[in-house]
């Protein structure tokens, strides 16, 4: 083909290749269209070989061939020098300090945390580097401004979910993922009612005025005998193996997954029974794990499930969960669950959204995860620094002695009113929160001012709960671990409005009632009933840096040594 041809070629793909990013790419939000893009491209070159053939009498396959080759290098070099210009010198977050290629694509914060898969600790490093706001994407920021935390994620925030949530939801929905604040509300009544919640329990022991502590206490006394039935059986497990090395981080697993599987399902999974791990566990982690180093691109994550053969771990994890909802359906337990609530919103609502199986899918992953991994990573976080700090545990019993009866009537009321355990548990997750990288918001399109900083419209902003929990401005001796930074009058806290670790506004977790009882129980059963040491050999390490940031953490192993008390 003639060298003047090939050039007006190259000269059409060049324009059209610019054309498409500023008509196109950077109006609206394209996360979800990346198959169909993927597609329409293969389907334009396809169509230009094709017409060339047919356009040229001799149809040479060779000029076919080159033609199209020359417009489509023409056109993606186009497109993509247009992107990364923008994007370094045009975009609104070009002032904004990160690394040098975090202007240019999210990949570059994505081979920085594939290896190891820890983003919160990557995210702490660079801000530690590049101070309060950092730019980790072309599109994103990430700050521990302590002001960000109300106005991102309050009751009266202006933002919303970012595109993240629509990525790492598909091809199901759930009520934490959707970005729909209007969805969102109407699956929310449903779970309230699952949870018989009928006010917000005070969580930090600083604060206990709300008078619907009481109320929300009595709403969830049905669920009492079960935390009671499997903390029992937790304690037996323990007791049975009294002087043994025990993975710490793997028990406290299988109580919360049997657990789950019970209040969620009607069903536990027997684990602790057993001794030995239910696939479930193996599933959901084979399922989390991308998520924790696909966050920067999560727009893979669509692509990857609608290829064939591809995102193995997550399709297998959304089966489970279709075969878990539809298992359920056929075998209805005796007492209710969580599920029976979902499964009659379907069954009697005229509203679209309750019918729809996806939602159902994508609920009974969410009590999965929510339900098991959350409670786990904090009860063997709790017991690291137990064992930690002998001050802390012995400080713990001697209160817990003063008032604490197992299987007592006011069990589980008595505990709620602990000030040092809840202090245990506040610290715990102001440290280790189970979420330690943040949730992702999105600004308004006029966009949003945190303290003196602007932060332009539609952009995706975090801030990391790892490291707001160790912020020395709100925090005094913030890297230390003291139970009694959560007394009332102390003067440890100077800004608590940074500690959310079950989120805040109209998104913050509708379990947490039921996890802090969990968690409070078996804290005060083993403390209370078992010395506990390191195993030989541990020192809680591995827990501290080799576990995984998979959105919430996938826990190393920690030996632990429990010995019934004989005093």
């Amino acid at each position: 083909m003639a060298a003047a041809t090939l050039q007006a070629v190259a000269l059409v793909g060049a324009v059209l290749g610019v054309a498409s990013h500023w008509g196109y790419f950077i109006h609206g939000e394209h996360h979800m269209d990346g198959t169909r893009i993927i597609l329409s491209f293969f389907a334009v070159t396809t169509f230009l070989f094709v017409s060339v053939i047919r356009l040229d009498g001799n149809h040479s396959y060779m000029a076919a061939s080159q033609t199209t080759a020359v417009a489509s290098v023409s056109f993606l070099s186009t497109l993509t020098l247009s992107i990364l210009t923008y994007r370094a010198f045009f975009h609104p977050l070009r002032n904004f300090p990160g690394p040098f290629s975090a202007k240019f694509n999210n990949f570059s914060h994505f081979f920085r945390i594939v290896k190891e898969s820890r983003n919160h600790i990557e995210a702490d490093r660079l801000h530690k580097k590049y101070g309060e706001f950092v730019r980790i994407g072309p599109n994103e920021l990430t700050t521990i401004s302590p002001d960000a935390v109300t106005i991102l994620s309050g009751t009266g925030s202006k933002c919303s979910k970012s595109p993240w949530y629509d990525c790492v939801s598909y091809p199901t929905v759930s009520l934490q993922l959707t970005r729909s604040r209007v969805l969102h509300d109407k699956r929310r009544k449903i779970w309230d009612r699952a949870f018989t919640m009928k006010g917000e329990m005070v969580f930090e022991s600083i604060e206990k005025t709300i008078s619907s502590t009481d109320e929300a206490l009595l709403a969830l006394r049905e669920y009492e005998s079960r935390v009671k039935t499997f903390t029992n059986e937790l304690i037996s497990v323990l007791g049975s193996k009294t002087g043994q090395s025990l993975n710490a981080s793997l028990w406290f697993n299988f109580y919360s997954f049997d657990i789950m599987g019970d209040m969620a399902f009607g069903q536990s999974f027997d684990m602790m029974k057993s001794g030995e791990k239910h696939s479930a566990i193996k599933i959901l982690h084979e399922g989390m794990k991308p998520i924790g180093v696909l966050t920067p691109v999560a727009w893979v994550m669509p692509v990857l499930l609608d290829i064939p053969g591809l995102g193995g771990g997550v399709k297998d994890f959304i089966q489970y969960n279709k075969n878990r909802v539809a298992f359920r359906k056929e075998n209805i337990p005796e007492t209710r669950d969580l599920f029976s609530w979902l499964i009659e919103a379907e069954e009697q609502s005229n509203d679209p959204i309750h019918k729809d199986p996806r939602w159902l899918w994508g609920d009974s992953a969410l009590i999965v995860v929510a339900g098991s991994d959350t409670t786990a990573t904090t009860l063997t976080h709790i017991f690291y620094h137990l064992v930690r700090s002998p001050k802390v545990y012995s400080t713990l019993r001697k209160e817990l002695e003063a008032f604490y009866q197992p299987g007592s009537e006011s069990e589980f009321k008595d505990l709620q009113d602990s000030p040092y355990l809840n202090g245990v548990i506040n610290e715990t997750l102001r440290l280790h929160p189970p979420v330690p990288s943040g949730l992702k918001r999105y600004t308004p399109p006029e966009g949003i001012t945190i303290g003196s900083t602007y932060i332009p419209g539609n952009i995706t902003i975090s801030t990391p709960f790892w490291s707001m929990g160790r912020l020395e401005s709100c925090y005094k001796n913030a890297e230390e671990f003291l139970p009694e930074r959560w007394e009332e009058n102390s003067e440890l806290i100077l800004n608590k409005s940074v500690f959310v670790p079950f989120s805040s506004g109209p998104y913050g977790c509708v379990g947490k009632n039921l996890a802090l009882m969990e968690l409070r129980s078996v804290v005060a059963r083993i403390v209370t009933e078992f010395d506990t040491k390191f195993a030989p050999g541990e020192d809680g390490r591995a827990l501290m840096e080799e576990s995984k940031d998979t959105f919430t953490m996938e826990l190393a192993p920690m030996e632990l040594v429990f010995t019934k008390r004989k005093d």
